[in-house]
C-alpha cells in the first residue's frame, strides 16, 4: 500500500506556531475547526523529522479555512505573513547552519546568494515535505517551481492562491540578503489549471 504524502512533524508544527503568531490561539482554533481539523487544537506536533500521518492536504485546508473566515483580501495578508514566520522559525531552528551560510554568502555577487539560498531551501522543503521542488535561472530571472504544492491541493481559482509559499520566499531571501530589493510573484498555480506552482523572483539592479 502507498503511504500519502505528509509533512515531517516539525514542519507542520511551523505552520501552527507561525499561525498562532499571526490570528493568535483562539484564531488557531478556530481555523482548525473550520478546517475540519481539530485534533490539533491544543495540539502541536513535537519538533522532529519524523512523520506521524500530517498529511499534505492539512495544510490546504487551513488556507482554504482562511479564505473562508477572512475573505480573499484578508487572507492573502494572514498568508503572506505566515510564510514569511515559516521562513524564520526554519531558519531559527537550524540558526547554526544558517548563520554559517549567511557568513559564507557575505561577499558573493547578487546572483549567487539568491541562488544558493533558493536552492537550500528547496533541498530542505524536499526532505520535510513529499512535493518535488525545481530552482531555475535563466539569467535575467529565477523561477522557483513546485510540483507538487502543498498549499492549493484540490483548489479551483482564476487567480494564483498560493500566498504562503510567497511570503516564505520572500522572507527567506529577505533574510539572505538583508533587504527586501527583490520581487516575487507566482505566475503559475495548479489551481489555475498549470503543470507547476511557479514563482518569479526579480533581482533589482
Amino acid at each position: 500500500m502507498t503511504q500519502e504524502p505528509q509533512v515531517v512533524d516539525k514542519a507542520f508544527r511551523a505552520i501552527l506556531i507561525g499561525l498562532e503568531e499571526v490570528v493568535g490561539r483562539n484564531g488557531v482554533s478556530s481555523l482548525l475547526r473550520q478546517a475540519h481539523l481539530p485534533q490539533y487544537i491544543n495540539n502541536y506536533p513535537s519538533s522532529t523529522m519524523e512523520r506521524h500521518g500530517h498529511l499534505v492536504q492539512y495544510v490546504a485546508q487551513i488556507n482554504r479555512a482562511l479564505y473562508d473566515l477572512y475573505g480573499a483580501r484578508g487572507s492573502r495578508a494572514i498568508l503572506r505573513r505566515l510564510g514569511r514566520s515559516e521562513a524564520l522559525s526554519g531558519l531559527a531552528e537550524n540558526a547554526a547552519i544558517a548563520n554559517a551560510a549567511k557568513l559564507a554568502m557575505h561577499f558573493m555577487p547578487l546572483r549567487t546568494k539568491i541562488k544558493m539560498s533558493l536552492e537550500t531551501a528547496a533541498k530542505q522543503v524536499n526532505e520535510q515535505i513529499d512535493t518535488t521542488i525545481k530552482i531555475v535561472d535563466d539569467g535575467q530571472f529565477f523561477y522557483y517551481e513546485d510540483a507538487h504544492c502543498i498549499h492549493c491541493i484540490d483548489w479551483h481559482s482564476e487567480t494564483p492562491v498560493c500566498h504562503t509559499l510567497n511570503g516564505f520566499i520572500h522572507g527567506l531571501l529577505a533574510w539572505a540578503l538583508g533587504n527586501e530589493n527583490f520581487l516575487v510573484e507566482e505566475i503559475e498555480c495548479r489551481a489555475k489549471g498549470d503543470a507547476v506552482c511557479r514563482f518569479r523572483i526579480t533581482p533589482s539592479a
